[in-house]
């Protein structure tokens, strides 16, 4: 038995190799045309449905047509390790690239693709089709992105930090320690009601972020609307840079938080007093710590929001940390509970609601010029991210 199978193998092996080889050869006498954007994207799908298709249709033996969805970890990373080998420094919702170039963007490739297809497909056929030299950008390439991911880490710990120790949130501190003293609840109780009530503000914080980055990057897809996210991002950086600093000048000179412009509506506060006394002063301390905990940060986001939707547009103009997305966030959420979390756990050793609110006026002027920095940098970056 083993004789006649290496004898079999012996006679048809070299058949078997001719016939690889001329399925290979016949591959690549097609043009290969890949072709990266989004599956919910209209545009993207208008380039595939108006000029690719059609033209893979008209060459069915010149064209041989590779279309991947970039909402898809697989597409993403062939987009990436194809942006690095072509020396690509700015991405798009659609980018098209055959052997020896590249077209970027909805305009770009609907003007330029037809006549650009057909022109390589010419050129491929007699057999002067190449791919690029890139060996000299991606360096170039590479130390860019490296100082693009450790910006951008750096960002997300600074704006993280003051997202957490913003005014909104701490007034909602202040209120919970006061409330928990007024109640005269044990020690014990304060670390359950402390750590459910963190956790749950955590993951409703993680999930309103999940579900804006997806919006936001199903919405990209369109370069008219991603430029109007982008430009508002921009604008609302901007104009929570423009108020803190203003904060931080009135307070210093009149000491009265009243002033200040840039913390939660009065009747937003109200609202999230009533909250904690409702489900706070019962009995069930975790039942009514994951409730309050998950009311007051929707209640909140009014003024938290503020910072994580122009943190989140940020995240989403590049590739790299779109793919990251989910560790970047996760590591923000936790940056911005890490002070409530300390609070708490301060609370338990005997922190007093009024020591709170001192330390915190103390340091007033140092908290509001620090996040007009650390959104004036967030307001930079959307300008730079292109």
């Amino acid at each position: 038995m083993c004789f006649r199978w290496s004898y079999l193998r012996q006679q048809f092996l070299p058949v078997m190799i001719v016939f690889s080889i001329a399925v290979q050869a016949k591959a690549h006498d097609k043009l290969v045309v890949r072709y990266f954007g989004s599956s919910t994207c209209g545009e993207c799908l208008e380039v595939k449905r108006v000029l690719l298709k059609p033209l893979a249709r008209q060459y069915p033996g010149q064209i041989e047509l590779a279309t991947h969805d970039i909402d898809t970890d697989e597409g993403l990373a062939l987009l990436l390790k194809l942006e690095d080998e072509y020396g690509v420094t700015e991405s798009a919702a659609q980018e098209l690239f055959l052997p020896d170039t590249f077209l970027i963007g909805y305009d770009a490739i609907m003007t330029h693709g037809r006549d650009l297809i057909l022109s390589r497909m010419q050129s491929h056929a007699a057999g002067t089709g190449r791919l690029p030299d890139a060996g000299s950008v991606n360096l170039v390439r590479f130390l860019k992105d490296r100082s693009r991911t450790w910006g951008f880490f750096l960002g997300t710990l600074a704006t993280g930090l003051a997202d957490g120790v913003n005014p909104c949130a701490i007034a909602t501190m202040i209120f919970l320690i006061s409330f928990l003293a007024m109640q005269k609840r044990k020690r014990s109780e304060v670390l359950v009601i402390g750590l459910a009530y963190t956790g749950t503000v955590y993951l409703t914080y993680f999930a309103m972020g999940l579900g804006l980055k997806e919006v936001i990057q199903r919405l990209s897809g369109y370069d008219i609307i991603s430029q109007v996210i982008r430009w508002g991002a921009f604008a609302a950086a901007a104009v929570v840079a423009l108020y803190s600093f203003h904060d931080a000048f009135v307070y210093a000179r009149t000491g009265r938080t009243q002033d200040i412009k840039l913390q939660l509506p009065k009747a937003v506060k109200v609202q999230i007093h009533k909250v904690i006394s409702a489900n706070l002063g019962g009995a069930g301390l975790i039942i009514g710590s994951v409730v309050t905990g998950f009311l007051v940060t929707l209640l909140e986001a009014i003024c938290t929001g503020q910072m994580y939707l122009p943190y989140i547009v940020a995240m989403t103009r590049h590739g790299e940390l779109r793919i990251r997305g989910l560790l970047y966030l996760a590591f923000y959420n936790f940056l911005f509970v890490l002070p409530l979390l300390i609070v708490m756990i301060l609370a338990y050793y005997g922190l007093q609601w009024n020591e709170l609110a001192k330390k915190t006026q103390k340091n007033m002027v140092v908290l509001k010029v620090l996040l007009g920095l650390v959104m004036t940098g967030l307001a930079v970056y959307l300008v730079l991210a292109g």
